[in-house]
């Protein structure tokens, strides 16, 4: 077996999405090798934009034929952050 690699965003989001929409997003932005999505810190309050909230979210990538690269991972984040940027406004802090 193949070992699994994590990978933690920080977004900041408008205060009515719900985390169940990023989670879509990613599984559909990454259908293969996306094992896991959670939600590990929502943050609302003090140094955020009104309207604003921050999540704090976790990737769990996993290829069964292969370990993966720094590369194919950091390519399959970007896709992710970028989904995620395009439908939901999201901003990576």
């Amino acid at each position: 077996k193949f070992p699994a690699v994590k990978r933690d965003l920080a977004l900041l989001i408008d205060k009515h999405i719900q985390f169940a929409e990023i989670e879509q997003i990613a599984y559909d932005t990454e259908k293969k090798l996306l094992r896991e999505v959670s939600l590990f810190d929502v943050y609302e309050g003090k140094n955020l934009e009104d309207g604003k909230k921050s999540y704090a979210v976790s990737f769990v990538l996993q290829d069964e034929t292969q370990t993966l690269t720094e590369a194919v991972i950091d390519k399959i984040m970007a896709k992710i952050v970028k989904n995620l940027e395009d439908k939901l406004g999201a901003k990576q802090r």
